[in-house]
């Protein structure tokens, strides 16, 4: 997990890393909705962002939309 403390983009590997499994069960014929489940291998080790923290960095890339760029 500390080889991804910096990721500036999601590869198959990454994904691969972090997510022990997805579970897509059948649709609801009610709602015609399907439940998914992901079951991540990381659990613990970082903290989601809050909403207003997500919204707060969604305005700085905006702001600053260079700072935040990055070359392959």
């Amino acid at each position: 997990m500390r080889d991804y403390t910096d990721i500036r983009q999601l590869t198959p590997e990454i994904v691969n890393a972090l997510i022990r499994r997805i579970e897509v069960h059948s649709k609801d014929k009610g709602t015609k909705k399907v439940k998914v489940d992901i079951y991540f291998t990381a659990v613990g080790l970082f903290t989601i962002p809050t909403e207003t923290e997500l919204r707060a960095a969604m305005d700085g890339i905006r702001q600053s939309p260079r700072k935040f760029t990055t070359s392959a």
